[in-house]
């Protein structure tokens, strides 16, 4: 059952197509990876996609799953489409509007809900929490009709800050498993992309390029906005004696990939954000401030692209997070999180996280700053920000005030003496005390 929803109407006759296109969703893993897209179902933004997978650096987030095209077969050979892209020379196909008739956010998750002859299909994009996992499930509401659902899954491998025609070089490579496909990419040095259906799928080997893609957020802000995609072929299942059916992809082993079937990764996913709400105060557990639970819950990550510090903070029995400053682009940063801490973990009852939030931090103070931000695919921070520090002893003080966890305040104490002494005698990027106000000072050349 849902906690919260909300709701977008969808009515063919009345409205301009052009919304489904400006419209957007996000679904997120916590690492920092997402799945992203338009409610059209075609893909506007670099970002675009449905599994953008946080690697080990120094990959970063890449872009592993970009399109799929959805068809209905039924019986008497017609086909429906309840996909959408657009090609260069003004070719939009928006075929879904035609079937479309509500998408919604539950509990922060979007839903599409289509009608088709006298059937009723649900469709979800889930993404497995602390996995770069996505479920791609596709429910029977209502009707008797049971068509083929055929799922033809597009890619182009790339970091999701790459321009759209700059895709990793072919060839793809395309391998059977036991349990599945696997899609890699040569010379890459990416993990390979694994996907499966449902039992007694097929899959028809039928490779195509779609050429002249058009990104048009791309092609608004300037930036290079056609590119290609490519597809090794399609997926197809018979539904008649099934209502739901789930696609699979993942960077993840193949034993951890089975685990979880669909229904179980959306049980698992509706036990973890109803435990959200359950730690959150009491006036965040309904309505609105809920849908702010489960926003902010986007944001909290546990760093992927950093294994050393993983290890490193697990052999001292703690744990490893931060936050993620925004999506699509933004990596964490120093700044951004000290102000959101109370927000994001305090309000919300994640305490122990925001614990772990200010740790992480104090392990990479350099000459008495925390970083200003960490490049994407990059170990290390870089620390050009002269109030980020600043921010952390507020963030520290609002966790006190909540927590009292003086056993975290005698572990940062000599962390934060080692700041202020850097403050008072001076520091990188000229940032010092001055003494003839006892205001922070700062400026370097080259450096705003």
């Amino acid at each position: 059952m849902a906690f919260t929803k909300r709701t977008m109407p969808w009515d063919k006759a009345s409205q301009s197509r052009e919304v489904l296109l400006s419209r957007e969703w996000l679904v997120t893993n916590g690492l920092g990876g997402y799945a992203s897209g338009t409610v059209s179902g075609a893909i506007t933004r670099r970002y675009h996609g449905l599994l953008i997978a946080a690697l080990p650096a120094p990959h970063g987030r890449m872009v592993m799953w970009s399109h799929v095209s959805e068809f209905l077969c039924f019986s008497d050979d017609d086909i429906v489409s309840l996909g959408s892209e657009e090609r260069a020379g003004g070719q939009l196909d928006l075929r879904s509007a035609e079937y479309l008739r509500e998408f919604r956010l539950e509990d922060g998750l979007p839903v599409w809900t289509y009608h088709v002859r006298d059937l009723v299909l649900e469709k979800r994009v889930l993404l497995l929490h602390l996995q770069n996992t996505v479920h791609l499930i596709y429910r029977i509401i209502e009707g008797q009709t049971r068509p083929r659902l055929r799922l033809r899954p597009a890619f182009q491998f790339r970091n999701h800050e790459s321009t759209v025609n700059e895709g990793l070089p072919a060839p793809y490579r395309l391998t059977a498993m036991e349990y599945g496909y696997e899609i890699n990419a040569a010379d890459s040095g990416l993990p390979p992309l694994r996907m499966k259906l449902a039992e007694k799928l097929e899959f028809t080997i039928s490779p195509q390029e779609m050429d002249e893609v058009i990104y048009r957020s791309e092609q608004s802000r300037g930036y290079a906005y056609e590119g290609a995609l490519w597809s090794p072929g399609f997926f197809q299942v018979d539904m008649r004696d099934r209502i739901l059916v789930g696609l699979v992809a993942s960077t993840e082993s193949w034993d951890i990939i089975n685990v979880l079937e669909p229904e179980a990764g959306m049980s698992a996913e509706e036990e973890r954000r109803a435990r959200l709400l359950d730690e959150a105060i009491p006036e965040a557990r309904q309505a609105f401030p809920a849908q702010l639970v489960f926003a902010g819950d986007q944001f909290i990550i546990t760093p992927a692209g950093r294994a050393e510090e993983a290890a490193r903070a697990h052999a001292a029995g703690d744990e490893v997070r931060t936050v993620i400053a925004g999506y699509h682009w933004f990596t964490d940063w120093g700044r951004d999180t000290m102000i959101s801490l109370e927000g994001l973990a305090l309000v919300t009852g994640r305490c122990l996280e925001a614990g772990y939030i200010l740790r992480t931090f104090a392990r990479y103070v350099r000459d008495g700053l925390i970083p200003n931000m960490f490049p994407e695919g990059e170990k290390e921070g870089r620390y050009h920000t002269a109030d980020a520090t600043l921010w952390y002893f507020h963030a520290l003080n609002r966790y006190l005030h909540y927590t009292d966890d003086r056993t975290t305040l005698r572990f940062l104490l000599p962390v934060l003496i080692d700041i202020a002494e850097h403050h008072l005698h001076g520091t990188r990027f000229n940032i010092h005390v001055d003494p003839s106000d006892g205001l922070l000072a700062q400026g370097q050349d080259g450096y705003q």
